[in-house]
């Protein structure tokens, strides 16, 4: 059981094709590994040239890099506002023209109703606020509201 269990290559022609096989290997790796080398190189150098100038150039990159993360929230901020808008005055419209599911209004009145009363209370407010006003002296000759042209 003490045989020796090598592998030999025999004959000539086995020993050109590992030799030709070795030989594309280097052709072809060769050139390879000394492109990864300069590669390799040259980030090294331009790492080393660049550094200075990073470090030199470091405040105005980091404002610069503030200023587009203001611009991109600004933006954002307002691509949000503008889809809000967008939705709030199709809802709006679709309850104006009576084809609304008539989520959000409150009983039978739609948007139009609602707004008429807001403005009734605004007014209302605005003339108890200005008899206030005219009692203590402050408004000495309160215009009348009632006589104006609201054409």
């Amino acid at each position: 059981m003490a045989e020796s269990r090598e592998v030999f290559i025999e004959g000539p022609s086995q020993h050109l094709s590992v030799l030709c096989a070795s030989l594309t290997g280097m052709a072809i790796g060769g050139p390879l590994l000394g492109m990864t080398g300069f590669s390799f190189l040259a980030a090294v150098t331009l790492l080393l040239v660049s550094s200075p100038l990073l470090l030199l150039f470091s405040p105005l990159l980091f404002c610069a890099a503030l200023l587009l993360v203001g611009a991109v929230a600004a933006f954002s901020a307002a691509a949000a506002m503008a889809m809000t808008g967008v939705s709030t005055l199709g809802w709006a419209f679709r309850d104006v023209r009576g084809r609304g599911d008539n989520v959000g209004t409150f009983g039978e009145g739609g948007v139009l109703e609602r707004l008429a009363e807001s403005g009734e209370r605004l007014k209302k407010l605005g003339e108890d606020w200005a008899a206030h006003l005219q009692q203590k002296g402050v408004i000495k000759n309160a215009p009348d509201y009632d006589s104006w042209n609201r054409g």
